[in-house]
């Protein structure tokens, strides 16, 4: 049995404003070329197929187009989709009626039955090629707390969930290998700054992988995109984002994991991703005054490409005092030149009044909410607020994200 496992497209994503449909069409024909030519037999994508719960027309079109032509070109390969914290459920379920019901499995909230959660409702089994069982999976996509059951004294309701669809599942293999999914941050993993909106699971925003017995062969991770590897009892994988979706995640190596399930057991292989889009930065690190920034930028090697796939750039320039003419200096000198600049960044040298070095400025929405909150209540009380206010408030903003009709960002997670 063979499997693709990928996560986080962010379909719609736009990054400062420029779309990013075009390199989401060079990733997805890659991905269609890539199943073809790996005889994939199934295919999982881990959740925020979309990036806001509204998304585009263009977007959702996108989405149908690739279902279309998976399907197409392949007379049995099936295809699971979760929902993620950026999705609508029902939206991801949304053409379910329209696809095959044995072949494509669109999962964008737990399964109910009379009205409850039904674990058992999401456990799907895998066939390959010939049309015999080659795996069983617990297709669990991201949680909302009407997901959760009542949680026991000192048990964890997310815990007691994956428990529940677990043993479903092992219910049903008859000796198969058993692979689970989740969207959602397990402990240790390595987050992208600037790219990943904060969730919590349960009341928790980092779930422990013990969650995950060892009688699972392999667990399918979607949310964090940084692709990685997370220590537990079993093999547990986030498969990370596509390509970067911030100039945070530039050093990144994307990929998709291909996972061959047999009596030996697991073993995956990391197929790189295409990078459409260079993300550039002028200096490659740290920050430069604007007389080497003009130097750098005359010297960069910048080959035309089409206007949609020209490179990203971002500038970090330090200053001694104010410039007046920034910005007319900065767009003097990329003139004619092939690239889209998103960040400005500027770093202060000037010595504040507390005898401190100056800091980079940064935008509001640049800021993680958690930061502004923390130096408003500060400035306000003098301390930093306590940590279960920090939760709280952390679970409010998480709760406003995904109830929130218009989510807009630069960023995305």
């Amino acid at each position: 049995m063979r499997i693709l496992h990928t996560s986080d497209w962010h379909l719609g994503q736009e990054l400062y404003g420029h779309d990013r449909g075009p390199e989401h069409d060079v990733f997805l024909q890659w991905l269609l070329e890539t199943i073809d030519a790996r005889e994939v037999d199934a295919l999982i994508i881990t959740g925020d197929i979309y990036d806001v719960v509204n998304p585009p027309i263009e977007a959702q079109q996108r989405f149908y187009r690739f279902l279309n032509s998976a399907l197409s070109q392949s007379d049995h390969m099936q295809i699971v989709v979760i929902g993620g914290n950026h999705d609508s459920g029902s939206r991801v379920e949304l053409p379910k009626a329209l696809l095959p019901h044995n072949r494509v499995y669109l999962v964008g909230g737990m399964p109910r039955a009379v009205g409850v959660v039904d674990p058992a409702g999401a456990i799907l089994e895998l066939k390959d090629k010939y049309g015999v069982t080659g795996a069983v999976c617990a297709a669990i996509p991201y949680l909302r707390p009407g997901d959760l059951p009542a949680g026991q004294s000192g048990s964890n309701p997310v815990a007691q969930l994956y428990a529940a669809s677990i043993q479903a599942a092992n219910q049903r293999a008859s000796g198969v290998p058993v692979i689970a999914t989740g969207h959602l941050h397990i402990a240790g993993g390595a987050v992208s700054e600037l790219s990943e909106r904060r969730i919590f699971v349960g009341g928790e925003e980092a779930v422990s992988a013990d969650i995950f017995p060892s009688d699972v062969a392999y667990v399918a991770l979607g949310h964090l995109h940084n692709p990685q590897l997370i220590p537990g009892s079993t093999l547990i994988r986030y498969a990370g984002s596509p390509f970067p979706l911030s100039s945070t995640e530039r050093g990144y190596e994307h990929s998709v994991v291909l996972l061959d399930l047999s009596g030996g057991g697991s073993v995956p292989t990391l197929i790189r991703t295409p990078r459409p889009v260079p993300f550039l930065r002028v200096p490659n690190d740290g920050f430069a005054s604007l007389a080497e920034i003009e130097s750098l930028l005359a010297a960069l090697p910048l080959p035309e490409v089409p206007s949609n796939l020209r490179p990203f750039l971002e500038i970090a320039i330090t200053m001694d005092s104010p410039i007046p003419d920034l910005r007319q200096r900065i767009d003097a000198a990329l003139q004619g030149k092939p690239v889209r600049l998103t960040r400005l960044l500027r770093q202060s040298n000037a010595v504040a009044s507390d005898g401190q070095p100056g800091s980079a400025t940064k935008e509001l929405s640049e800021f993680d909410p958690l930061q502004v909150f923390v130096r408003r209540y500060m400035k306000e009380y003098g301390v930093e607020p306590p940590e279960p206010l920090k939760k709280a408030f952390l679970q409010l903003v998480a709760a406003l994200a995904e109830s929130g009709p218009d989510q807009t960002a630069s960023g995305a997670a």
